[in-house]
C-alpha cells in the first residue's frame, strides 16, 4: 500500500515519549473505516504493532513504507483486515547473556504500572527497566489496569511463561516466570525509545 493524500500524518520524533501513545491512539480513534495514519518515527515501532495486534485484531493493516536506519514510516490503515499485512519474524532476537536455571526461592519483583497509566504515561520504560533488573530465575509480577496481552508475546519470545489473575478491584496481576532458557536481555517493550 502507498500513502494517500487523506492519510493523517503523525511525526512522533519531536513529541515527548510519554505523550506519543496517547496521541497515536487518539488519532486512531478519530479515524473512520478506510482512513489511515502515517506514522513517522526514529526507530522501528514494532512494539506499537504488538499493541495494535492485541487491541484491534482484524481492524488494522500495517505497511512499512521506510525501514530506517534514520527514519521509519508506517502506514496503519483502519478497516476490516483479517490479515494485518505484516507479521514479525519469529526468532528475530538480539544477543543475550547465557540462560540461567530458574531459582524458585527468589522473591518476585513486583511492578505496579497503574499510576503511570493513570497519568497518561507509557509503561514501556518502567517495564523494560524492571526486566533488566531481574536476577537469574526471578519472576516479574506486573499490576496493570488492562490485560497486557502484548507482554505475553514479548516475554514469551524471551522464554517466560505467564499466569494471569483478575483481582477483585479489577486489577490484572500477571506473573511472568522465567524458563530454563529465558533471555531477559532480549526483551524490549518499545525499542530503544518509547513511542
Amino acid at each position: 500500500m502507498n500513502m494517500t493524500t487523506n492519510d493523517a500524518v503523525i511525526d512522533v520524533r519531536p513529541i515527548p515519549p510519554r505523550e506519543r501513545h496517547p496521541r497515536i491512539f487518539g488519532m486512531w480513534e478519530a479515524l473512520e473505516a478506510g482512513g489511515a495514519i502515517l506514522l513517522v518515527n526514529d526507530h522501528d515501532p514494532l512494539p506499537l504493532y504488538y499493541q495494535f495486534a492485541a487491541e484491534f485484531p482484524g481492524e488494522f493493516h500495517w505497511d512499512y513504507l521506510d525501514r530506517g536506519p534514520e527514519v521509519w514510516r508506517v502506514r496503519i490503515a483502519r478497516g476490516d483486515f483479517p490479515d494485518p499485512g505484516f507479521r514479525p519474524e519469529r526468532g528475530a532476537r538480539s544477543s543475550c547473556r547465557p540462560a540461567a536455571v530458574p531459582i524458585e526461592f527468589v522473591r518476585p519483583l513486583t511492578l505496579d504500572v497503574r499510576p503511570v497509566l493513570a497519568e497518561g504515561g507509557s509503561p514501556c520504560g518502567p517495564i523494560e527497566e524492571a526486566v533488566t533488573k531481574l536476577i537469574p530465575g526471578q519472576s516479574l509480577v506486573v499490576l496493570v489496569s488492562f490485560e497486557p496481552v502484548p507482554l505475553y508475546t514479548k516475554l514469551g519470545m524471551c522464554g517466560f511463561s505467564h499466569e494471569t489473575t483478575r483481582l477483585p478491584d479489577g486489577t490484572w496481576q500477571v506473573t511472568f516466570k522465567p524458563g530454563v532458557e529465558s533471555h531477559p536481555d532480549r526483551f524490549e517493550v518499545c525499542g530503544s525509545h518509547d513511542h
